[in-house]
Order: structure tokens, then sequence, then C-alpha cells
């Protein structure tokens, strides 16, 4: 094998290019004046010690070419400069704040966590003090808390690609003509009126399921949230645009409705369902929600605009009432709905009784159309027999009528 051969004033290596070799000051800062974020360590005293290229000399210039170098980063100071937050967006930077901004996170390290947390589920604060680890793994080295910041930074490029991939990033009237439920990406595979809709002739019975909906509620306790702000100092960025309902409404009708809590919200007779009799039992210190709500397509698994919301107190009928019924408005033209609730046999008893106490706009109209309800095969061994005779009781009725239907349209057509 040969030997590498280094000259007398080559002494920095870069940990992150393709080469292992030794390179002199002024050829490593050439080689960086497109990747100013690389790693870099220089040997003195026997052993490499980490070092940055800004300690090298190595500027980012903003608005100029690269290899028009100072020391630091620098803003543009021309005549017809643009603002400083835009400068660093030019340059794939995402400042931290608009107005003075000392903070950035590169995109790459925003499109890699917002990867991450879909595929590997990893948490933005494990994510963050990996890089900290990456940074400096021995924790000699104090290094600044930007966690807090981090997390800003993550919500405010999140909601600007939201606006952006739906198009109303670019509305010349401005984002805050956004509707309610604009941003939500909708279930590919359902129909949605006046956006995914078949246009067909004449419907035949046998296809009607086509033209109907599958709506699935449950919640999720493992998603608390701490008490440790508020709304006016932590504002929501896109409040009811996306698949959360609008928080300002959503409590005031929680808010108002103790009487209605009081009068549908009785205890199970069937299983000891967690869920109902619970409800009033969940650990409620220190907690602004002790988990989320949601609404869900059945069939294809999406989550569905406006039907997410946060759970106060446990899994209470007047917040789920008012989570299906939101998701279900865009629905208001179809005919067919369905409902499928681990816990229906009780829901479905007193639900329209307390669907009159819900704003106007999320009151559907029952004339014309059919409501069905389901539990799921998970979780209908938990209830006691009589229930589960009588679901299915249900289930062989309408599978019944759905043979009898496709039997006549057959006959008609044979005739």
């Amino acid at each position: 094998m040969g030997h590498l051969k280094y000259g007398t004033g080559e002494h920095q290596v870069c940990q992150d290019c393709l080469s292992p070799l030794l390179s002199c000051h002024a050829c490593l800062l050439q080689f960086h004046l497109r990747m100013p974020f690389h790693r870099i360590e220089e040997w003195q005293d026997g052993f490499f010690h980490t070092v940055t290229l800004k300690s090298l000399g190595l500027c980012i210039k903003l608005s100029h070419k690269a290899g028009e170098t100072c020391f630091g980063l620098d803003f543009c100071g021309c005549k017809h400069k643009a603002s400083h937050y835009k400068q660093l967006l030019w340059v794939h930077l995402f400042p931290a704040t608009a107005t003075d901004p000392r903070t950035t996170a590169t995109f790459g390290v925003l499109k890699f966590f917002h990867l991450l947390s879909f595929e590997s589920k990893v948490s933005a604060y494990k994510f963050y003090h990996s890089l900290v680890r990456q940074t400096n793994n021995t924790g000699i080295t104090p290094i600044r808390d930007c966690y807090s910041t981090f997390l800003r930074i993550m919500r405010e490029w999140r909601n600007l690609h939201s606006l952006k991939h739906t198009g109303y990033g670019h509305d010349p009237a401005g984002v805050n003509t956004t509707q309610e439920g604009e941003l939500a990406l909708l279930c590919p595979a359902c129909l949605h009126p006046g956006k995914i809709y078949l246009t067909v002739g004449k419907l035949q019975l046998n296809s009607a399921w086509m033209f109907s909906v599958f709506l699935a509620m449950n919640a999720n306790f493992h998603l608390k949230c701490q008490a440790i702000s508020s709304d006016t100092k932590d504002p929501g960025l896109s409040n009811g645009w996306g698949y959360f309902v609008n928080g300002k409404h959503y409590k005031a009708y929680i808010g108002n409705s103790s009487a209605i809590i009081q009068e549908c919200q009785q205890r199970s007779t069937c299983m000891s369902h967690n869920a109902m009799n619970m409800a009033d039992m969940k650990i409620l210190k220190g907690l602004a929600a002790t988990g989320v709500g949601t609404v869900d397509c059945a069939r294809h698994d999406m989550k569905l605009a406006n039907g997410v919301g946060d759970l106060q107190k446990g899994e209470r009928y007047v917040n789920m009432d008012y989570l299906v019924f939101s998701a279900l408005s865009i629905f208001s033209s179809l005919k067919v709905i369905n409902f499928s609730y681990d816990i229906m046999c009780q829901w479905h008893k007193k639900m329209w009784g307390c669907v009159l106490s819900l704003p106007l706009h999320l009151q559907p109209d029952p004339v014309g159309k059919t409501f069905r309800y389901f539990v799921s095969k998970f979780h209908l061994t938990a209830h006691i027999e009589a229930c589960r005779v009588l679901l299915w009781k249900v289930i062989k009725a309408v599978r019944t009528k759905q043979e009898h239907h496709i039997a006549l349209s057959k006959l008609e057509d044979s005739i």
C-alpha cells in the first residue's frame, strides 16, 4: 500500500467531505465556500481539535456571489437591499424571527426532521439533542440551548409549507382568506362533493355504497398537553384551517355545555367502558388537555378536516359530538352516513338530542338521509352478549337489505 503524504501546512480535515485528506487553511476555505456547515478538525498539540469554519475565517456573505468572503455572517448593506429574513431564506436558512434574526435552521435539517417525525415517530426533543450530541458528544463544551427556538421554527416552517402546498400561500388576498379545513389533505379515495365526485346518469342501487361515508371515532390519551401557556401568549398559526377544529369556537361551545353534559353523559349500561365511566376521573392537574379526539375515514384511515380536537376532561360525548359533526359538515350532500365507534351502543342513544345544542352550521339535516351505527370487530368482544346480538341483527338486516336491492336491480335489468 502507498502512503499519504501531507505538506507541512496541512493541518485541517473535514468530517463531512468525501475525502479524508488533510488540507491547508486556504484550500479548506476555498472548498467550503458553498458548504459552510461542515464539521472541521484541526491538528494541534498532538491530536485533533474540533473547530468551526467561522473560526478559520470563512464567512457567508448574503446576497453576493460565493467567494466574496469576510468574517462571520454579513447581511447585504447595498442600496436596494432586501430585509434580513429574506436574505436568509434565499440561502435556505430559516430565521427564528422576522424582525432581528440571530438564530437560523437550514432547510435540510427541517426537512429531515419532518420525515423522521412521520417515519420513525421521533420527537423534536430527541432529534434536537441528537444534533447536540453530533456537535459535541463529550458534554465538556457548553452549547447554547436552542430547543424552544427549534420548536418555533418547525411550527412556522410546517405552517408555511401547508399554505404553499394548498395554494393559499400565494393568494393575492392574503392567507387570512383561508377557510376552515382547507389546508387538510382530503382522502383521495372518498367522494367529496364539489371536489372529488363521480358523474353518473342513473345511480344503480348496488353501487350506492360509493356515495356514502364511513366515519370512525376514537380518542388518544397519550397526547396530553401541559397547561404551561395560553392562547393569548401562544396563539395558533392556522386556527381551524387544517385537521384541528377552530379552538376558539370549540372551547366556547364546551364551556357553555354543562347542562348537556349532565343530561347526556350517563354511565354505561353495557360493559364498564372507560371512555364513558372514567370521563370525570381523568387526572386534570397541570393539564390543558387530557388527550385528543379524532374522526377518521374508516375505509382508508385518513384524518378528516376539522375532525380533531383536544379533550379537556376525558372522552365526553359533548366533545365527540362536536368533532364528528364538524367533520361531517363537508359531506352534507351525501345520503348515507355510517358511524363506527367502540361505544356506539351507548353514544347513539341520546345523540340526536345532543345534536340540537350544536351550532347551527354543524347540525345535519336528517331528511332523506340514512344513518347507520357500527362497532368495529376489534371492540365488539368487549360488549355484553345482549349488545353483541343486537349489533349482529343490525348488520344482518343491512346485509339483507343490500342483497334485496341487488336482486331487484338484476330483475329489472332482465325485464
